[in-house]
């Protein structure tokens, strides 16, 4: 569903991604692991170009989101490239109601209320009325246990409770794939779990996901795949049981000594 290209990435200079490729299947569970600095967030924000590549393309669902890099088309003429650009015209309006991105910090509009805030995107891009955003709002709420709380403002919400809207905020545009980029980390360590029992039970229901955390216990759990970068390059990928039981460098060792 989603396969990244030869991605890459600087800022101010100081490079991020070197060249990396790695693919998500339609209802995998990939979790991206790796030291602070290692790319994995800009890894995601790349996915659904909330940053703009430096170069490789990125894929979702066979149509090319970024736009075409000719370096991965050697030999191409320039006017066949023109024709491969107008075929694959960059979307990125398009490609990121498809991949739905759920945040650390939980960016909800503190002058809206939860119901507001989850019927915003949906009725301002055209995607439904408000009564079918309304609707599907009430429903999401339910899921996750927090209808009573659709006429709150974030304000008087926990933690918990702001990162579970968020999710459902990122449900409301019905994604065809979830990125989840270190969505427990600002929470207070009772409030993890609740968090973590949504994206358990979004796994189980089939949805592909692209998650970066620190959770291991989740990582074990729910991963279909582990992807360990260091330094802007995937040097470990494999299951969880291989990524954790044999690590083959000694970053991913050392990284994995720390943390488990």
């Amino acid at each position: 569903m989603i396969s990244v290209q030869k991605l890459s990435k600087q800022f101010d200079g100081k490079v991020i991604l070197r060249g990396l490729d790695c693919e998500i299947a339609k209802g995998e569970k990939v979790v991206i692991l790796g030291p602070s600095g290692s790319g994995k967030s800009t890894l995601l924000r790349c996915m659904n170009l909330l940053e703009i590549p430096d170069g490789g393309e990125v894929w979702f669902d066979g149509k090319l989101v970024t736009a075409p890099d000719p370096a991965l088309h050697p030999g191409m003429s320039r006017s066949a490239l023109k024709a491969f650009r107008a075929e694959h015209g960059l979307d990125e309006d398009a490609a990121r109601a498809r991949m739905g991105m759920v945040f650390q910090h939980f960016n909800l509009f503190a002058n809206m209320t939860v119901l507001q805030n989850l019927t915003l995107a949906p009725v301002e891009l055209g995607r439904k009325t408000a009564a079918e955003a309304e609707e599907t709002a009430l429903t999401l709420l339910d899921r996750v246990g927090l209808t009573d709380k659709k006429d709150e403002y974030p304000a008087r919400l926990s933690g918990g409770q702001k990162q579970r809207i968020a999710i459902v905020r990122a449900l409301c545009m019905e994604p065809e794939a979830l990125l989840f980029d270190e969505p427990t980390s600002a929470l207070d360590p009772e409030m993890v779990g609740e968090v973590l029992d949504v994206m358990k039970d979004l796994a189980k229901g089939g949805m592909t996901m692209a998650v970066v955390t620190h959770e291991m216990g989740f990582a074990r759990e729910v991963a279909d795949r582990v992807l360990f970068m260091d330094d802007g390059s995937i040097t470990e990928e494999g299951t969880p049981a291989e990524v954790f039981g044999s690590p083959k460098t000694e970053r991913a060792r050392d990284f994995f000594r720390k943390v488990l």
